[in-house]
This record gives structure tokens, C-alpha cells and sequence, in this order.
């Protein structure tokens, strides 16, 4: 756990799939992997792994200032993150700004040249208006020209007017509803109706038992005489160009990234957009904001490319483990748990265990551990065990081979039930074929293996024990039969 940057906190509870509370010497913070996830290759600290990701995905300020500066926008503050507001100054008015990146490339920009929402830059006007079955008061601004007017919306739902104000901007009606606003919320008066009353402007409201429409008049008012020039006008005129996203400039720029878009552009940066990607062939449905203002790629792409880079940091250890437990690998780290094809440097045959199970202290020639034993070899473990073979190892542990028992009944065994202390003969008068514990505490000191409990009585139950470097381990009989001769603190000590 040191070597991986981390000081644990509590002694090791015995186990590698255990939780084990730790704390980062990277950030200080307190992390609780598991020791086999650590051994795998996996990282210790999840705070630190955020912020290297995060440090991957930012925006380069070169990269930030020309997308800004293509929206019409000259940034006037240097560039932070994609989410934090910075002044800006747009091109076309004048006016200064605080958008952000995400915004800007998101299609939105300078809210006084705007084709949507208010006019910052034409008239307006600030109005109060009641309701009186609702008994509410509202204050609101708008041009309050047109069918389509704020104004009049509110008036087929059953407002009344109470007094009105023209402003020579929308920029001078805004401040002053905000300060207005922001009084009524010092004053404890929070939103009387709810979005599911009325949709547009319940913000804006309050109870008319708590407050009437003339005393919100008067507020306004005071705001309207302490506003340096409410009525002034902004320098530059509203644009009458819609500022909408282009179907071909969003698919083109959708290529640029890596996606080929399957369907036409939803019409939304935030709608999912089926697309397949260039490189590995996968169809996703990414949104157009994450894949330009995140930069997001494909989850797949991803995935390998975090493996590769995993595989290659952990390829010089991955090797010096390999050759200590005598195998020489002959292709490149695949990863953990992928299976390795490696040479057994002892008996020469081509063998492909997994990095993971040979760190933990397997042994990794299937051949020399005896999974796939010789034909003498099988012969010589039947006999012992009291069966004579009636033809040809069958090649495999789980494949079945027909012998006689010393019983003189015929049975169908396996070479791997017979090593687990199953006779396989039903006629047989011994007893069940239970290993004799004293057989079995012989076999683990063999093994280098100290017992810390009786034997539990089957070759497959976990087994407490100490190893010879006085690590406290579980196992099971049926792996020490398995080749099995130390744990993974010693495999871990060879290669260092």
C-alpha cells in the first residue's frame, strides 16, 4: 500500500477483497481500497484520480479564447473553467458581459444582442399587476407590445393591472425589478404561487395579505429614483439575426470529434444525438454539449485507452514478477486479469495465466502445478489412491477416465476428485474419502504452510494458516495440491 502513495490507517484484516482504510499521502484525504484491487493496478484514491481526469478534460485558455472570440465575445479576464463566469465584452454592442465557456458554446451570447427573452437593449417597461381570486401581487418587465406580450398572457389568466412604467431599455426595466425583488426577499416574502398555478412568473409573486400591490409600487419607485440613469440607453443596437446553432456547422463539428451523427441534429445541444464513432465502429448517443463543451469521446475508445496506459505504467513490474515465478512472457502485458501467454522457463511448455493470480502467489505453469499431469504421473496418483487405470489418461483433471477400484468394482472417476479425497466407487467399503487431517497438516507444512485450526474436513474449505514469512493467510487444501508454496507477500518480495 506504500508503494501505491498510501499509509494505511488500521493493521490488515487477513483478506484482499477487504475494504482497508487508508489515507493518501497525494491529498491527505482518507481513501479505503482493497488489496487486491491495489495489486491489480488499480488506483488507491479516488479524489486524486478525479483531478487527474479533470485536468485531462480542461479546455486549453488558447482553445477557450478563440471559441469565445468566434461567439462575438473579447474576454477581458483570463480563462478559469468552462463552468465559471469572466467578463467579456461583445463585439457587436459593446457591452460587457460575464458569460461562460459552456454557454457560449452552447449557442448563447451577449444577452444584449439576444433574439430571445427580453430586449436588454430596446424599450421596456416595469409593470405591477393583481390577481384577485388568487390574492397575489406580481411584478414583472417587458415590452408589453404584441399578442404575444408577457403582459398579455397574464391578463387571459385574470391579472388586472395596477401601474406600469416605461424604461428607454430593457437593461434599466431589469435592474430595477432585481432590486426590487431582492427587497421583497430580505423582507422574508417568499414566492406565493407555485409552477403548478401559473408556469411563467411565479417567481415574481407574493401574498397580497402580506404586502399590496401600492406598497410594491412605492418600492419600485425608490429603485427607480436611486438607479444611476435607469432610462439611459446601451451603447449599440439589438441584431435582428437569430443566434441559433447551424444542423450542418453542429454535424460537421460533430465529425471533428470522432462521431458520425446517424440522424439530423435534434435541434437541442442538451438532446442526444444517435451517432457511431469513427474509430471503433460503436454507436452511442452522446449530446452535442458534452462533445463540445466537455470534449466527451467514446465510452469505448476511452476504456481501451485508460487500459493501454494502465498496462503500459504496470508492464516493467508485470515482467520482473513473470520471470521470478519462471515464466517468460511472449507478448505484451495485456492487463491484470487478462491471461498472459507466457514459456515455462522449467519445463518449456507454453502456458497463459492471468498477472493477477500469479502475483497472489499461484503457481503459473498449469503443467508443473499438475493440472494437466503426464500419463505416468496420473497413473502413479490413481494407484496410490487405490484404482487401477483401464485406459489412457484421458488428458484433462475433469475428464473422466474408467478404472477399477480395489474393490473390484469398475468406475468412471476423475483425476481431480480423486486429488480432493473422492473415491468416485459407490460399492467401495472405505469410508467416504475424507482426507485424514493429519494428512492434510502433513501437506501444508510440506508447502511451507503453518495451521493455525484444525483442518476444517474438506479439501475446498478455507483453511487459516501462516505462511514462512509469518503472513496469516487463508487457503484451501485443494490448493497447496494445486502447487501452491507461498503467499502473495513472498511472490510480491522475489520481485523486488
Amino acid at each position: 500500500m506504500r508503494v501505491a502513495d498510501l499509509e494505511p490507517l488500521e493493521p490488515y484484516a487477513g483478506r484482499r477483497d477487504k475494504a482497508w482504510r487508508c489515507r493518501c499521502n497525494g491529498c491527505g484525504r482518507e481513501t479505503s481500497p482493497s488489496l487486491g484491487g491495489i495489486l491489480a493496478g488499480q488506483g488507491g484514491c479516488r479524489h486524486c484520480a478525479d483531478v487527474r481526469a479533470a485536468a485531462g478534460r480542461k479546455t486549453d485558455p488558447g482553445t477557450a479564447v478563440a471559441a469565445m472570440r468566434a461567439a462575438g465575445l473579447e474576454p477581458l479576464e483570463p480563462y478559469a473553467t468552462s463552468v465559471t463566469a469572466r467578463r467579456c465584452r461583445c463585439t457587436t454592442c459593446g457591452n460587457e458581459i460575464s458569460p461562460t465557456l459552456m454557454k457560449s458554446r452552447a449557442g448563447g451570447g451577449c444577452k444584449f444582442c439576444a433574439t430571445h427573452g427580453i430586449d436588454l437593449a430596446g424599450p421596456s417597461k416595469v409593470y405591477v399587476i393583481t390577481h384577485q381570486e388568487w390574492k397575489a401581487v406580481k411584478i414583472g418587465i417587458g415590452a408589453c407590445t404584441g399578442y404575444t406580450s408577457r403582459l398579455v398572457q397574464h391578463e387571459r389568466q385574470g391579472w388586472q393591472m395596477h401601474q406600469a412604467r416605461d424604461y428607454t431599455t430593457g437593461a434599466a426595466a431589469y435592474d430595477v425589478e432585481q432590486a426590487v425583488l431582492g427587497r421583497l426577499r430580505q423582507a422574508g416574502l417568499t414566492p406565493f404561487l407555485t409552477s403548478d398555478v401559473m408556469p411563467n412568473g411565479w417567481t415574481e409573486t407574493c401574498s397580497a395579505a402580506r404586502i399590496t400591490a401600492a406598497e410594491v409600487w412605492a418600492i419600485v419607485d425608490e429603485e427607480t429614483r436611486g438607479a444611476e440613469e435607469p432610462s439611459a440607453p446601451r451603447v449599440g443596437a439589438r441584431p435582428r439575426a437569430a443566434v441559433l446553432i447551424n444542423a450542418e456547422a453542429a454535424a460537421a463539428e460533430m465529425r471533428a470529434c470522432g462521431y458520425e451523427p446517424l440522424v439530423p441534429y435534434p435541434g437541442r445541444t442538451n438532446a442526444t444525438w444517435p451517432s457511431r464513432c469513427m474509430t471503433c465502429g460503436h454507436e452511442g448517443r452522446p449530446t452535442f454539449n458534452a462533445v463540445r463543451n466537455a470534449g466527451q469521446r467514446c465510452r469505448i475508445c476511452r476504456a481501451k485507452e485508460t487500459q493501454a496506459k494502465r498496462a503500459a505504467t504496470n508492464a516493467p513490474k508485470a515482467g520482473e514478477t513473470m520471470r521470478a515465478a519462471g515464466l517468460e512472457p511472449l507478448e505484451p502485458y495485456p492487463g491484470s486479469q487478462t491471461p498472459w501467454r507466457c514459456r515455462c522457463t522449467t519445463c518449456g511448455r507454453e502456458t497463459s495465466p492471468t498477472y493477477s493470480n500469479v502475483n497472489s502467489g499461484s503457481k503459473g505453469c498449469r503443467f508443473c502445478a499438475l493440472d494437466l499431469a503426464t500419463d505416468e504421473r496420473a497413473s502413479a496418483e490413481v494407484r496410490a489412491a487405490g484404482f487401477e487405470p483401464l485406459e489412457p489418461y484421458p488428458g484433462r483433471t475433469t475428464d473422466r477416465w474408467r478404472c477399477r477400484c480395489s474393490c473390484g468394482n469398475e468406475v468412471a472417476t476423475r483425476l481431480s476428485s480423486i486429488r480432493s479425497g473422492t473415491t468416485g466407487c459407490k460399492k467401495c467399503p472405505r469410508s467416504g474419502g475424507r482426507t485424514d487431517p493429519a494428512t492434510a497438516v502433513a501437506e501444508a507444512r510440506a508447502a511451507g504452510f503453518e495451521p493455525l485450526e484444525p483442518y476444517p474436513g474438506r479439501t475446498t474449505d478455507r483453511w487459516r494458516c501462516r505462511c514462512r514469512c509469518s503472513t496469516d493467510l487463508t487457503l484451501t487444501l485443494a490448493s497447496i495440491r494445486g502447487g501452491r508454496t507461498a503467499c502473495g507477500t513472498c511472490s510480491r518480495g522475489a520481485t523486488r
